[in-house]
């Protein structure tokens, strides 16, 4: 949302953010620019607390649990997890009391979005969903919004027993007004709960292996082009550069507030990634020039699907599964890249592989509408060794992509997804003509 920007006091800009609360799921319009670390860890319980006044029929063990976020008189929400045994993980269910009542029978099927890897010991998940944002003093609720969240169901590494992993999906954006521009901006708080002071914030090169860190990231349109770029991106602990000053942010709690003030102070170098061209595990794939194996997938209503099916016409074979958090995040940014070339020119073929077929057909209605790609199964189902991945493409992890031209010939294959900056893809369809 643009929010008009306000002057504050002489040479300081202010601006008012709106809560974007879907910006960080993997369809988000900031997924392949942000990546958050893990937030706060909620623990769970058998015990039941006094405050839940109703439950659904559990199927397994109902654990229960707190998410806080904010600090104001309506901050925590009510979480079960109803625990299913390691052979069932589609039984798993996940509730939360959304309108704060007590009552978790009127929130929803308790249905995990993705149940996660099937091996034992996996986490369940991961689940996006918002709970509501308190913030205020004394008491009394100053601001409340829809706080969007990852959530991970699983044993905690760190300690013992089950635990609820967080991740924020949730972004405050708007645009101020710096010079005779009105630039986007956005911030975004890793720590799950909805703080997004700057005072006090972790730097943000400290390790993602520190789980619960609380970091502060600030993006500014500086160029003014409508979207974010890698060197757009800065620590907000930190004095950054716009066009030719430098400034440093603060924000209230909430994070509906954005200030900046001018310094002198030198600004944050902001280290744009270098985009390697290929990769080590894109060398171990099938070499350009060779015959794409052939295989045959199925649809999800058990049509065979080959891929001479598709012989002069070039294909992005793309390989990955429901429980595959990278793969997700990975498809808008393909879809775009494959909507540059021209209609009918570039089939997507998606192969979802290392995965149950119960899995597959419910994601597939579920996401069909979001991605124009064909989606088929491998029979192979969680057989690893006798996937159409494994025995004829080399692939060791997904996502993986693999261009293909009209006779059938491998043309790139890519390991990976590194973000909006993955240009590997459109160079390789650039280099055949089909994308300018």
């Amino acid at each position: 949302m643009v929010v008009t920007a306000i002057g504050v006091t002489a040479g300081e800009l202010s601006a008012r953010l709106e809560m974007d609360s879907e910006a960080l799921t993997m369809t988000g319009s900031l997924s392949g620019r942000v990546t958050p670390r893990s937030g706060h860890v909620v623990t769970v319980s058998p015990e039941r607390p006094v405050g839940i006044t109703r439950e659904p029929a559990y199927r397994g063990t109902p654990l229960y649990g707190k998410i806080l976020v904010g600090n104001g008189p309506r901050s925590a929400t009510w979480v079960v997890v109803d625990r299913a045994p390691d052979e069932a993980r589609a039984d798993n269910r996940i509730y939360l009391d959304h309108n704060q009542n007590g009552d978790l029978s009127d929130d929803g099927d308790g249905v995990w979005q993705n149940v996660g890897k099937n091996l034992k010991g996996a986490r369940v998940g991961p689940h996006f969903t918002s709970v509501r944002g308190s913030w205020g003093e004394g008491g009394r609720e100053t601001s409340t919004a829809d706080y969007g969240l990852m959530l991970l169901f699983g044993v905690d590494k760190a300690g013992e027993g089950d635990v609820l992993f967080m991740r924020t999906a949730a972004v405050r954006s708007g645009s101020i007004a710096i010079g005779n521009r009105s630039l986007r901006v956005a911030l975004v708080e890793s720590g799950a709960q909805g703080n997004f002071e700057i005072a006090g914030a972790a730097d943000a090169t400290t390790s993602f292996t520190q789980r619960g860190v609380r970091t502060v990231t600030l993006l500014v349109d500086a160029d003014g082009d409508g979207s974010f770029g890698a060197a757009e991106v800065f620590d907000a602990t930190k004095p950054f550069r716009v066009g030719d000053r430098n400034y440093e942010a603060s924000t209230t709690m909430d994070g509906v507030q954005l200030t900046l003030r001018p310094t002198e102070k030198p600004a944050q170098v902001v280290k744009v990634p270098v985009r390697a061209t290929t990769s080590n595990k894109d060398s171990a794939l099938l070499k350009r020039g060779s015959i794409a194996p052939e295989f045959t997938a199925v649809d999800r209503d058990g049509r065979p699907v080959k891929l001479a099916d598709y012989r002069g016409k070039i294909v992005v074979l793309d390989f990955w599964a429901t429980w595959c958090i990278p793969c997700i995040r990975s498809m808008p940014h393909v879809q775009k890249t494959v909507a540059k070339a021209a209609a009918g020119d570039v089939i997507w073929l998606g192969v979802c592989v290392w995965d149950d077929r119960a899995s597959f057909d419910r994601w597939v209605p579920m996401n069909d509408a979001k991605y124009a790609f064909t989606k088929v199964f491998d029979p192979a189902g969680k057989d690893r060794a006798s996937s159409i991945a494994s025995v004829g493409y080399r692939v060791s992890g997904i996502p993986t992509l693999y261009v293909i031209d009209r006779e059938g010939k491998i043309v790139d294959g890519f390991v990976g997804y590194t973000g909006d900056d993955d240009d590997r893809l459109e160079m390789s369809l650039r280099q055949l003509g089909v994308v300018k």
